[in-house]
């Protein structure tokens, strides 16, 4: 088990040790690689694993707003178990994420509660009085957690557009229709970094994804400052992934109308990830949604021909944005809900 200043006494052959993927020997990282690469077959079946360089440059430029701390279990030198905590530094301050997952193999034999042990130790150690995981929807594993005093809260989609599916001619009809019913809106591309003179308006803009639906999820208004956007920015950055972002700006006032975002991967380049989009209350129900995703997947389609798939994630209940999804040929690959509970109690019952 853990002992102060991060090391680890073993039992029964046993040893629990954090992982800290920012200065952790590659060598390890692989071996935690390889070890994911088993457990997360199981969430998406038939996916390719992550390349090992994507995996390694997103572990290595983690975002300081969103710290995360890993643990490992090992018998006999093997990893068998991990456990990973998240929490946010500039809001949701008594919130803490968790997740466990258990090598396929090596189940029912207490591993889960032994490396729970440290994380929750974390997450009460950052003042964390809410615990929140997530679990793919209608797994066993949604029992424990009942058990556990959580709560399915919210539900999510992670949908994926084939690119071989999408219908371009469809795009170009969006594009149109959009450019008549808001001809008063022009769209403004910008691959990140943001100009200097736009990220205070960017950062507002962002707001707007407040309005989304979230459900009975307990979590605070998301919060944008220009110094998390410029972390965003240098994260994606020195991952060797670019951010694409195309602004609806409205002419006569200049205002920021809406935005949507994709993340392409130099080292994965088959996979570009929807990121958010979103239009601002006032300036709905003109089509601006469908014309800034129409011509963003239209560039990223001319400009990143390797891109194969795009993945996203949405609310369950978020319908307005589901339909053009799926209108583009998303499709869902995977359904989970987020469980949400007293973390002090999800322990507790956790040991018994």
């Amino acid at each position: 088990m853990p002992v102060p200043g991060g090391h680890t006494l073993g039992t029964m052959g046993i040893e629990i040790s954090q992982v800290d993927t920012a200065t952790a020997p590659e060598t390890l990282l692989r071996e935690l690689a390889d070890y994911y690469v088993v457990v997360m077959a199981e969430d998406m079946p038939g996916d390719p694993p992550t390349p090992f360089a994507m995996q390694l440059a997103e572990w290595r430029n983690l975002l300081p707003h969103l710290p995360v701390t890993r643990w490992i279990l090992r018998q006999d030198g093997e990893i068998l178990a991990a456990a990973v905590a998240m929490v946010e530094t500039e809001h949701n301050l008594e919130n803490g994420f968790g997740r466990i997952h258990v090598h396929p193999d090596h189940r029912g034999r207490g591993f889960a509660r032994q490396i729970a042990s440290p994380m929750f130790d974390h997450l009460e150690s950052l003042g964390r009085v809410r615990f929140d995981t997530w679990a793919k929807k209608d797994e066993p594993v949604e029992d424990l957690l009942v058990s556990l005093g959580l709560k399915a809260v919210y539900g999510e989609k992670r949908s994926r557009l084939k690119v071989s599916d999408l219908e371009m001619d469809l795009m170009g009809r969006w594009i149109g229709r959009a450019q008549e019913r808001a001809s008063d809106y022009e769209l403004q591309y910008y691959r990140s970094p943001l100009p200097d003179h736009l990220v205070d308006k960017f950062c507002d803009l962002t707001y707007i994804m407040n309005t989304a639906p979230r459900e009975d999820y307990e979590v605070e208004d998301e919060v944008l400052t220009p110094k998390m956007w410029r972390d965003t920015e240098k994260s994606v950055a020195d991952s060797q992934c670019q951010l694409h972002n195309l602004i609806a700006v409205h002419e006569p006032s200049g205002d920021f109308a809406g935005f949507t975002q994709i993340k392409t991967q130099d080292l994965q380049p088959d996979l570009a990830w929807q990121w958010d989009t979103g239009v601002h209350p006032e300036h709905r129900n003109r089509g601006l949604g469908r014309w800034l995703k129409a011509d963003m997947i239209r560039r990223i389609v001319e400009e990143f021909p390797e891109v194969s798939r795009v993945d996203t994630f949405n609310a369950g209940s978020n319908e307005p944005m589901l339909n053009i999804n799926v209108e583009m040929g998303f499709a869902p690959v995977h359904i989970s809900n987020t469980w949400q509970g007293d973390l002090a109690t999800a322990r507790e019952r956790f040991r018994a």
